[in-house]
């Protein structure tokens, strides 16, 4: 196989086939490495968003058969589902000023009634729920880097081949009287 593709399908792959095998190690540890750290990141992620919720629940009487990331982004805004059906009334009479029916549909599709209202018990719960959403989304956020690093660690391995080739497919002709750039194919 072309050390350049097997370079592109698994770093360190195409080191392999042209004998460096320390090369290829590096670039195998590295490729583990990030996978690791993918999926690290997103199971750590998705416990603390579980973990997040499961306190919400307990500390604001949160809805728990409600899985929507919008109820939860909302109890971490607001101290009470009042506080945040306010804001939706006054959003519904900016967007439907002259119109009550559109502002009663706008708010009881909106607003939290009923099994979903809650009230925090503390500020201080609170601001801890909202510390471990912050936890997560930035663990999740990183895994989502990890596939970014993986193309990056093929480039570099493909680079690695090209350049540093043993039979030397590419490089600079300087014999006497010569002057240019060569690649063997």
């Amino acid at each position: 196989m072309n050390p350049i593709f097997a370079s592109a399908l698994v770093p360190g792959w195409g080191e392999l086939i042209q004998g460096e095998r320390s090369k290829a190690r590096a670039f195998v540890i590295v490729e583990g490495s990030i996978w690791l750290s993918y999926l690290g990141f997103n199971y750590f992620g998705n416990k603390l968003e579980q973990s997040a919720r499961s306190f919400a629940i307990q500390h604001s009487g949160a809805n728990p058969t409600r899985r929507d990331d919008d109820y939860f982004e909302a109890l971490e805004d607001y101290l009470t589902s009042d506080d945040y059906n306010l804001e939706v009334e006054r959003n519904a009479s900016l967007l439907y000023p002259n119109d009550p029916l559109l502002q009663q549909e706008y708010i009881e599709q909106h607003g939290y009634f009923d099994d979903d209202t809650w009230e925090w018990d503390s500020l201080g719960n609170r601001t801890q729920y909202w510390d471990k959403r912050r936890s997560a989304r930035e663990n999740i956020r990183r895994a989502r880097f990890m596939p970014g690093f993986a193309i990056i660690n093929r480039i570099v391995s493909i680079i690695d081949v090209v350049v540093f080739a043993q039979d030397e497919q590419f490089g600079l002709d300087s014999r006497p009287g010569r002057i240019g750039v060569y690649y063997k194919f």
